[in-house]
């Protein structure tokens, strides 16, 4: 395990933007500990809690904060065999996943970064088991939020219409007509998205269409009534409050604030 670079807690007063079109030629692990659009090939997350996601080499990916100050750890790395380290990994690449157990993991990144300086004789060998420890507890974290939701009665029709509904965010989804595609009444659909995926399904709906709204905000010239048209309001006044609500500052402010 080669580590080329190592950071702990970085903090940007301001706010945060990085992008990498073709990707890097190492890998990249990052512990996001703020709110932040991350974007890895044409995948869009929004991260809400800490999150981990590593990156590998090529893969193009960008991400910005959402709020001020925004903090993450930084680990650019390349192991001595890919295939052995990709074979004992618990959770997928280029994905974030996210943490609920910090204490955990914090630790231990801590441990990494003031390893990275101190660089001892036996460095190598010190680095590769903490950094397999790391990939240990992160995958714990994947472990423990997969297994529990994949028992929730009718999970995988559930995850089916999750998967819908986020990639289509300008659609105006009906609960009544995603209940109905999975032969649930629209109350126990309700009870059962809310316990697998942890928010409900409207939650869902205006989130995807609030987070597509700060991508366009960010990378267009689109006006804000014309977003606000493209994902599907029929007035944009109730796009504005959506918006709001969910960030606390309207879709003008936020452009002007990430400028």
């Amino acid at each position: 395990m080669h580590i080329h670079n190592a950071i702990y807690n970085t903090v940007h007063e301001e706010g945060f933007s990085i992008s990498h079109p073709s990707g890097i030629a190492d890998f990249l692990l990052l512990y996001i500990k703020t709110p932040a659009l991350l974007q890895i090939r044409e995948n869009t997350y929004t991260i809400t809690g800490p999150s981990v996601v590593i990156i590998s080499g090529y893969t193009p990916y960008k991400y910005l904060s959402v709020t001020k100050p925004y903090c993450d750890d930084y680990i650019h790395f390349l192991p001595r065999d890919i295939d052995s380290f990709l074979n004992k990994l618990h959770f997928p690449l280029n994905q974030p996943v996210k943490i609920n157990n910090h204490a955990l993991i914090d630790p231990i990144i801590h441990a990494i970064c003031r390893e990275y300086y101190d660089a001892t004789e036996y460095v190598l060998d010190i680095q590769y088991h903490q950094m397999m420890l790391l990939m240990t507890r992160v995958g714990e974290s994947w472990s423990a939020e997969h297994y529990q939701n994949s028992k929730v009665p009718y999970f995988d029709n559930l995850l089916a219409i999750r998967k819908k509904v986020l990639a289509a965010p300008a659609k105006n989804w009906k609960i009544k007509d995603l209940a109905k595609e999975t032969t649930l009444s629209p109350a126990y659909f309700q009870v059962l998205y809310k316990k697998a995926f942890g928010t409900t399904c409207l939650s869902d709906i205006i989130e995807n269409k609030i987070t597509t709204a700060k991508e366009y905000l960010l990378s267009t010239d689109m006006s804000v009534a014309d977003i606000a048209s493209e994902l599907g309001y029929s007035q944009v006044y109730h796009f504005i409050r959506q918006f709001k609500k969910s960030t606390g500052v309207t879709p003008g402010a936020f452009r002007k604030s990430m400028q």
